[in-house]
């Protein structure tokens, strides 16, 4: 059935506003910060303060001399200064509420002009009998001085300054973004923030989340150093200060010719039968934005589907850190100390940046917290590896770079196994080319990706990579009404294609903004021009190693600057000071290994893909040592990491 049209809020109402409403809150907002700086400077030249910190905290003092020598003139400006801030304080909360700001944001705002205000007055009338008041008085005044600002320049600016369209005065222009992720979310921020509202715009992101996953912390998530909800943000909080609407859906198929985005969306289960209840709905565009994101590539490895786990979704680091936990428990009973070494062995497939971070924060966590848990177990058995298909970790960075991280996990125990390659893992076992078998209950995939399947559903001339390529302008070619963007998209730059980075698909979801907005106003697009900030990785506790710029350094800074750039790309006010005090906390308090049972949720956000939840998965039956029985299913320690092959979404 086709959705029925979506048409958000107008997010900028500011702007539409009559001339008359304008000029007479504007006059009001002025009128207000002239009485407040007015009688700011005015106290200033009467107390004869100086612009010293010192200065600062004694303005009180200066305050009461006036008030003793001088009262009529002291409150004057008392009443003049409880004006201006009653003033600006009203009619900025009037106008905050048709500002583009999250609710959150909004109540912290007036919130906190309310309290300093009270805070400032009382001051003010207690300084005779309140001797802190002296103190506070000037702190206060400086920080309310600044949200004062913030409160009537925000509204002024969207007022008069906000740049909008000015729409077409035919059908509304339809942008359909499929896919979440870096490439999409910055495609519709930015757009919004080019075009503002308008009736005649409809942003659009469909994805099978209903939040933005920010992957590079996954191994953090995995070792327990962050909680799981600090990688994730939901969409509709991301687009509440947006004209973006979003939908949650399972794309099936895209129609080029007839401009339709077919998905399905599961609503309910089936009280009788059990089986899982969709609609199918179908999404009208004029521009299309696709950027489904990538797959893992297990390269057609046998039994990686079926017994390895991957570092795509969050559900996946929760099931390895599980799995993690659930090997020691079970070797802190165990006898045997083949089938001991066995579950304490954990393999790591693939050296790019998110095996070498998981295998050296599964190290961390074993050896800071887990060893000191688990006495009756004998570190000299605990054993990590890399398996690298080539010959060096993390390929194509710099050697400098590649050094350093390879000496760090050296220092860390890691084993790196280079030059070798997988061949077929199975519950208990990986096989390398050069027939090597090392026993492990754990294997991690991190070896690759490949394009999403959605690619090859909707008909767009392919690369032989599997990716769409796509024009310098990161339009399809012979299509000028669909843009591909990311881990989807095959664009040669310096003679060599860009890669599935992350730092590669928000600069093409600007770009792809910038160039929309152009073909909105009927101008012509511009040739997307790709810009390397460098490359950085974790290894380990305190350290990285970093080539930013053409700068390459390792160790404590590095991990340093790691973090931050870390923190200014994550998504959300609230998760980054979440992820602050993770941090911070992780330095003086032991992360808790609770296990997180998971085994009724689907974090992946798709229902109808080859991702079973553990508990619902067969378990393998582990051959009886020394001719006793075998244990039964729920004894085997080995659990099946769900499979990440999945069907035609995004």
């Amino acid at each position: 059935m086709a959705a029925a049209p979506m048409v958000p809020a107008d997010r900028h109402r500011l702007t539409n506003l009559s001339l008359g409403r304008k000029l007479l809150a504007s006059a009001a907002l002025l009128l207000g910060l002239g009485l407040f700086f007015g009688g700011w400077i005015a106290s200033v030249e009467l107390t004869r303060w100086d612009a010293s910190a010192t200065a600062l905290f004694q303005w009180g003092e200066r305050l009461e001399i006036l008030r003793l020598r001088r009262p009529q003139v002291f409150w004057t400006l008392f009443i003049g200064h409880a004006a201006s801030l009653a003033l600006v304080g009203v009619v900025s909360g009037v106008l905050l509420r048709r500002v583009a700001l999250a609710r959150g944001a909004r109540k912290a705002l007036i919130g906190g002009l309310v309290l300093l205000g009270v805070l400032d007055l009382a001051c003010w009338a207690l300084l005779r009998h309140w001797g802190t008041a002296h103190t506070l008085l000037g702190g206060a005044i400086v920080l309310e001085a600044a949200l004062l600002l913030y409160v009537a320049l925000h509204p002024l600016r969207d007022m008069w300054i906000f740049r909008r369209w000015k729409g077409t005065g035919g059908p509304p222009i339809r942008v359909a973004i499929v896919g979440g992720g870096f490439a999409g979310l910055y495609t519709a921020l930015h757009l919004d923030r080019r075009l503002g509202y308008h009736r005649d715009l409809q942003i659009t992101v469909i994805d099978r989340r209903n939040y933005f996953l920010f992957p590079p912390l996954l191994p953090s998530v995995a070792a327990g150093s962050i909680e799981t909800r600090q990688v994730t943000y939901p969409f509709r909080r991301i687009f509440e200060a947006a004209n973006v609407a979003f939908k949650k859906e399972n794309v099936d198929r895209i129609d080029l010719n007839t401009r339709t985005i077919r998905a399905r969306v599961d609503v309910d289960d089936d009280p009788v039968t059990g089986e899982a209840q969709v609609i199918w709905c179908e999404t009208q565009y004029d521009i299309l934005v696709l950027a489904p994101g990538s797959d893992t590539n297990t390269f057609n490895t046998p039994g990686v589907k079926e017994h390895a786990f991957f570092m795509r979704e969050l559900g996946d680091a929760i099931a390895v850190r599980n799995h993690i936990i659930d090997n020691f428990e079970r070797a802190a009973r165990e006898t045997d100390v083949d089938r001991r070494r066995e579950q304490l062995t954990f393999v790591v497939v693939g050296a790019g940046p998110t095996g070498v971070e998981l295998a050296a924060e599964v190290r961390d966590l074993i050896d800071h917290i887990l060893m000191s848990r688990y006495p009756e177990l004998d570190p000299a058995e605990v054993t990590v590896y890399i398996i690298q298909s080539g010959e060096q970790i993390l390929p194509g960075w710099h050697e400098t770079v590649v050094g350093s991280a390879s000496d760090r996990l050296r220092k860390l125990k890691v084993e790196l196994r280079l030059g070798r390659r997988v061949v077929h893992v199975t519950p208990f076992a990986v096989t390398l080319d050069d027939g090597t078998k090392i026993a492990t209950r754990t294997c991690v995939w991190c070896a690759g990706v490949k394009p999403s399947p959605l690619l090859s559903a909707c008909g767009l001339p392919l690369h032989r990579s599997g990716r769409v390529e796509i024009g310098d302008d990161l339009r399809v070619k012979g299509r000028d009404d669909v843009f591909v963007l990311g881990d989807a998209a095959f664009l040669l730059h310096d003679g060599a294609p860009l890669p599935p980075l992350g730092q590669v698909a928000f600069q093409q979801g600007q770009h792809a903004a910038e160039n929309i907005d152009r073909l909105i106003r009927k101008q012509p697009t511009r040739p997307f021009k790709y810009f390397n900030f460098g490359a950085l990785v974790s290894v380990g506790d305190k350290f990285a190693a970093i080539d930013l710029f053409g700068v390459r350094m390792s160790g404590f800074i590095a991990w340093w600057v790691w973090r931050t750039l870390y923190l200014a790309k994550l998504v959300g006010f609230g998760n980054k000071v979440r992820v602050v005090l993770d941090w911070t906390l992780d330095l003086i308090v032991e992360r808790s290994i609770s296990q997180i049972a998971a085994d009724r949720q689907d974090f992946s956000g798709n229902k109808f893909a080859e991702n079973t939840p553990l508990a619902a998965r067969p378990r393998p039956q582990e051959p009886a040592p020394d001719g006793m029985s075998a244990p039964a299913p729920q004894d085997v320690p080995k659990q099946h990491a769900p499979a990440r092959q999945h069907a035609p979404t995004a």
